[in-house]
C-alpha cells in the first residue's frame, strides 16, 4: 500500500480520483490477508493513516502533509451520515473472519470444519466454542469474530431434533435468542422434546 500511495502522490488527482483509488485499490490490497488473519489494531491504524495522509495531502505542495480537517473515523461513516464511505479496516477484517466462522457453522461436513470441530469444539458448535489451549493463529483470528456471528445467527427449528434448547440461539428475539433458565430438566435436550407432533411448542 505504501508503494501504491507513493506512486499516486506524484500525480495530479482530484478528490474524486483519490476516492476511487483508495476504495478500489488501496483498501482492496489487504483483502486476502484479512480473510484469514486478524490484523493487529496497530497495523490497521497504520494503513488508515497512510490513506488519510494521501487523502488530505495537497497536490500543489508535494512536501506538505496537508491538514486533516476530519478524522478517519468520520470519513469511514456512510455518506448518508456525513462520511465518505471509506472502510474501517478493523471492522472490515472482522467481517471477513465472521464469514469464515459462518462457514464453520453452516458447512460442518467440509474437511476444515471437521478438523476445527474435532480440535476446538467437539461437543458443541462454533457459537459456543472456546479459544482452547495453544490455539493456532488462524483459529485465534476466526474466534475473534465469534461474537459478531453469534449476534446475528439464529437456528431454524424445522423438526427441532438438532436444535439444543439451552445452547442454540433459536428464540425469535433480537436482543436475546437464548433460553434463560436454570431448569435441570432442559439440560441436554433438543427443541423437539418440547413439541407434540402436529401441534405447537409447549409453554411458549
Amino acid at each position: 500500500m505504501k508503494k501504491k500511495i507513493f506512486s499516486w502522490e506524484t500525480k495530479f488527482l482530484s478528490k474524486a480520483g483519490k476516492e476511487v483509488l483508495i476504495k478500489s485499490v488501496a483498501q482492496a490490497l489487504p483483502n486476502y490477508a484479512m480473510s484469514v488473519f486478524l490484523l493487529t489494531q496497530e497495523i490497521c491504524t497504520s494503513l488508515e493513516g497512510m490513506m488519510a495522509k494521501f487523502w488530505w495531502k495537497s497536490q500543489s505542495n508535494s512536501s506538505s502533509r496537508g491538514v486533516s480537517w476530519v478524522s478517519w473515523k468520520k470519513l469511514s461513516q456512510h455518506k448518508h451520515y456525513g462520511g465518505l464511505g471509506f472502510r474501517d479496516l478493523r471492522d472490515y477484517n472482522l467481517s471477513f473472519l465472521g464469514k469464515q466462522g459462518w462457514r464453520l457453522l453452516t458447512m460442518e461436513d467440509t474437511l476444515v470444519a471437521r478438523i476445527y470441530k474435532a480440535r476446538y469444539y467437539p461437543q458443541g458448535s462454533f457459537l459456543n466454542a472456546e479459544l482452547g489451549s495453544n490455539p493456532s493463529f488462524i483459529w485465534r483470528s476466526i474466534w475473534a469474530a465469534q461474537e459478531l456471528v453469534r449476534a446475528g445467527a439464529r437456528r431454524a427449528i424445522a423438526s427441532g431434533s438438532s436444535v439444543s434448547i439451552l445452547l442454540d440461539p433459536w428464540l425469535p428475539n433480537d436482543s436475546n435468542p437464548y433460553v434463560l433458565t436454570s431448569n435441570p430438566g432442559l439440560v441436554d435436550h433438543n427443541v423437539s422434546s418440547l413439541m407434540v407432533f402436529g401441534g405447537k411448542i409447549l409453554g411458549c
